[in-house]
């Protein structure tokens, strides 16, 4: 099964880590001139793309459907800067076989251009961290004499022995694009669909031709922007004009043969990567099995000890060789291993809870960095992710993702919220159920603490509990400080007030306990915060502000924001009066609530004590563009309450 990082060779290049080809020829016009001329339509650009194409042709070859895919890219250099898009890439696997590359650099030469051919091509085994073997191989070169005015061109064949498993065609790349085109040839008895995303700015233009025996399949946008780039933007099928394809069925043998005409052909596919799994009887593995649940009162006593089994005693290592990149190993080679992929730990789960008496389900899901759904286009780029399914009561569903270490039973990973998860329910039925996004509350962080004047300073005592994502956040990054980084990690962490936060001590608890909070008692003091005139102190309770001035300038971010998981924070403050003074100013109470962002801020006295008590809220996971306008007036109404401060005066003598 594809993991997220197997996307990489398609988004790769649909990126445009490729280099690119010419629209115009080179006759047409002066080299200098069609320099000046993209220079004053791509102001501010490093480079344009005149020529982003790709050319597939269909192929019935014995019993299979395949498909030679041409791609040619052709890039014009404006700026000096643009050298560094000299390097390039093409990417193959077994299901992308490369068979033919070639590079050259068009150096102006009058009214013509100087052909200067790439030689150096260098191929080796992609090695990334965390994937313990990958048969995805790289194959590099450098364009010579590259600088403004120059073009880079590269052609390259590539051949998809399964045409189940092709790749979205992106129209727009990393630089601007004056023309992007995409024409599929098939022969006729060949149907082929496509299903398009966020094409409607892009004004993506379709013609269906037959030509013969053959029918020809041509989507073609021209003159597309540069993609906007905001920080915590999602993934780039999210806003980018692209467009999936398949062939629903194909001439195979003289017979109709369905390859992805919907959900049942995917699931097809699937149960028969299932299917060719070895199948090896481990003694081991059941007496493992036998000794967890003994003494479990309940069934889901004993899915949730084997889940946290296997969470503790297999690594998650990637492992993508092939059609190994789809097939689980067999459960007993992982036990005995104690390693593998997404998919080896789903089917080690899943047979665990066979052998404890358990049903489950092997379950297919894509992760947040895709944006598809089954029921839109149900090709292998829907999904990339690999867990087991329980079923606790007749519809209601606990996601096992034993890749997450730290994740509790019943809680899906973060990573696929919202999602549609597609369970197999035996070897030919199976059932599409989403997975719910968590609730705001169940991701809670509290933190509660009494706080005393120190000079100018305070001094405080209190403790942090997280519950949720939160606590699953911090577990990883607490995983492996030693005792010189733990304690700067936690000033960083626990850090409010200024930058003079000292952290005197602290202890962290619950460390392994999945199911019960993390929590940290912690002491402190912060220097040069108070600020005193004549016989009045000022205090302002507001030690941390959370989204204090995170406004965001609808005029210059054009991408929705990314948040991984919902959640609530809340903080009690006591402040404890010092002796010889008195409350002058109390704040008042602020408030504002919005589906996406909402804050109660209290003050109370209580006896010789301040309390502030303050809970903030953030509701999305993907704030949209036109929710932008909403988040900004909670902010601003937020960064104001955030600036009110308590007074005390001196008593009279």
């Amino acid at each position: 099964m594809y993991t997220a990082r197997n996307n990489r060779p398609w988004v790769a290049c649909l990126l445009g880590l490729f280099t690119l080809a010419l629209a115009l020829p080179a006759s047409a016009q002066q080299a200098a001139q069609q320099l000046a001329q993209a220079q004053q339509q791509y102001p501010g650009e490093k480079a344009v793309y005149l020529d982003y194409r790709q050319d597939l042709t269909v192929e019935i070859v014995g019993d299979s459907v395949q498909v030679l895919a041409r791609h040619h890219y052709d890039m014009l250099h404006l700026q000096p800067q643009s050298a560094m898009y000299a390097d390039d890439r093409v990417y193959s696997s077994h299901f992308n076989r490369l068979q033919k590359v070639e590079a050259r650099t068009l150096v102006p030469n009058g009214r013509d251009y100087k052909a200067v051919k790439v030689t150096d091509f260098k191929s080796k085994f992609e090695v990334q961290s965390g994937i313990f073997y990958d048969d995805s191989r790289v194959t590099t070169f450098s364009f010579p004499q590259v600088a403004p005015g120059v073009r880079t061109v590269s052609d390259y064949t590539v051949r998809h022995p399964d045409s189940r498993f092709l790749q979205p065609f992106f129209f727009g790349s990393y630089v601007p694009v004056r023309h992007a085109e995409l024409t599929i040839t098939a022969p006729k008895g060949v149907k082929i669909d496509a299903k398009p995303f966020h094409t409607e700015q892009a004004n993506v233009q379709f013609t269906k031709q037959e030509k013969g025996g053959t029918v020809v399949y041509r989507w073609v946008a021209e003159n597309l922007p540069t993609p906007p780039r905001d920080d915590d933007a999602p993934e780039g099928g999210y806003y980018r004009p692209h467009l999936m394809y398949y062939i629903e069925e194909a001439p195979v043998a003289g017979q109709p043969r369905k390859l992805l005409s919907g959900v049942p052909e995917l699931f097809s596919l699937y149960s028969s990567f299932v299917s060719r799994m070895d199948k090896l009887e481990t003694p081991a593995l059941k007496k493992t099995v036998d000794s967890l649940v003994v003494g479990a009162k309940t069934e889901e006593e004993r899915v949730r000890r084997v889940f946290y089994w296997v969470q503790d005693n297999v690594r998650y290592i990637a492992f993508e060789n092939g059609l190994r990149g789809f097939v689980p190993h067999a459960a007993g080679l992982v036990y005995g291993r104690r390693y593998g992929d997404c998919k080896d730990m789903a089917n080690l789960t899943h047979e665990m809870l066979k052998l404890a008496g358990v049903k489950s389900y092997l379950t297919w899901i894509g992760t947040r960095d895709l944006p598809y759904r089954y029921s839109e286009v149900a090709t292998p780029g829907v999904d990339n992710h690999m867990i087991a399914t329980y079923e606790a009561k007749l519809g209601q569903y606990i996601f096992l993702d034993a890749t997450g270490q730290h994740t509790p039973f019943g809680l899906p990973s973060s990573m696929i919220q919202g999602k549609e998860a597609l369970l197999a329910l035996d070897g030919k039925n199976y059932k599409v159920v989403n997975v719910p996004v968590i609730e705001k509350e169940l991701n809670h962080v509290a933190d509660v603490s009494t706080v005393t004047l120190d000079g100018t300073g305070l001094r405080g005592k209190g403790q942090l509990s997280m519950a949720g994502y939160p606590k699953i956040r911090q577990s990883y990054a607490l995983d492996g400080l030693d005792q010189t980084t733990e304690p700067k990690y936690l000033k960083r962490l626990l850090e409010r007030g200024n930058n003079k936060f000292f952290v005197d001590k602290y202890a962290v608890h619950n460390r392994e306990e999945r199911d019960q909070p993390l929590t940290i008692d912690y002491e402190y003091h912060v220097q040069d915060y108070v600020q005193k005139l004549d016989d009045e102190i000022y205090v302002n309770l507001n030690l941390e502000q959370p989204y204090a001035n995170d406004r965001i300038d609808p005029a210059k971010r054009r991408l929705p924001r990314y948040n991984e998981y919902n959640h609530t924070d809340h903080t009690r403050t006591e402040f404890e009066i010092p002796a010889g003074y008195d409350v002058e100013y109390l704040p008042a109470n602020a408030e504002s609530k919005d589906p996406v962002l909402g804050f109660n801020i209290r003050y109370e006295r209580q006896g010789n004590k301040i309390v502030q008590s303050k809970d903030v809220y953030v509701n999305y996971l993907l704030l949209q563009p036109n929710q932008f306008g909403q988040w900004n007036a909670v902010v601003e109404k937020l960064t104001a309450a955030y600036r009110d401060v308590v007074i005390l005066k001196r008593k009279k003598a």
